[in-house]
């Protein structure tokens, strides 16, 4: 189980190599126990990736804040792209970056990499079916999509479903709070609650207040609520 985070600042974090390619990520948290993580990650400008079709064993899954990013070496992720990719996908024919980004990788294990010589595709295609509750997700152009809106007058916000879990119920959503909202955005409960302040900052239910590029995650049993956002805020977010 990964240990509670609340507010952790991911500027305050050193960046750290991340392979050999030049990546650099901030690990955000850890599970000890399945190695799933979440970090925020560099992509550099002009940067080529090692050009091997691969898969893992684990599911992945990606948020482009700003940038941009192929795994084809034809068609460009941007900001906003979002990407599930469950285990046993062979991916990564041509990865490239032309102005770079930085995204959040999220994943269910080691992101080892299975190298597969000569891919059956061009594209991504399934080698190993996982059990997986999820389905394939790439380039959801979450920017591009209108926000579903619930509650009314001060508690109005908008969501955003980007994957769900069909199996736990667990969810991958985007939340924006207008300018001015008041309500309660419930997190967590009996299931873990994993999120990032994209945009803005938005008051807790605890007096705390969750900035710009902030990361927490709570265990089950632990709900927590939003409950203000004067100027506003972006948030992803994870429930289970």
């Amino acid at each position: 189980m990964r240990p509670t985070i609340r507010d952790l600042d991911i500027n305050s974090l050193d960046w750290v190599a991340l392979g050999t390619n030049g990546l650099r990520n901030r690990l955000l948290s850890i599970d000890p126990d399945t190695k799933a993580s979440t970090r925020f990650v560099n992509i550099p400008q002009n940067w080529k990736g090692g050009g091997k079709a691969h898969f893992h064993h684990a599911y992945e899954e990606v948020f482009v804040i700003k940038g941009d990013v192929s795994l084809t070496g034809r068609d460009f992720l941007g900001d906003g792209s979002y990407i599930y990719r469950p285990a046993g996908m062979v991916h990564g024919h041509d990865e490239q970056a032309r102005q770079g980004c930085f995204c959040i990788i999220k994943s269910g294990g080691l992101l080892e990499l299975n190298v597969i010589e000569k891919p059956a595709k061009e594209f991504e295609y399934v080698l190993h079916p996982a059990n997986d509750g999820r389905d394939f997700v790439y380039d959801m152009r979450t920017n591009m999509m209108d926000w579903a809106w619930t509650g009314k007058g001060s508690a109005r916000r908008g969501e955003k479903l980007l994957s769900e879990d069909k199996v736990t119920g667990g969810t991958t959503m985007l939340w924006h709070l207008p300018p001015g909202w008041q309500g309660e955005a419930t997190l967590g409960g009996p299931q873990t609650a994993e999120w990032i302040v994209l945009k803005g900052a938005a008051q807790r239910q605890d007096g705390a207040t969750a900035k710009e590029l902030s990361y927490s995650v709570l265990p089950a049993g632990t709900p927590a609520a939003f409950t203000a956002a004067p100027q506003g805020c972006e948030l992803i977010v994870w429930n289970g």
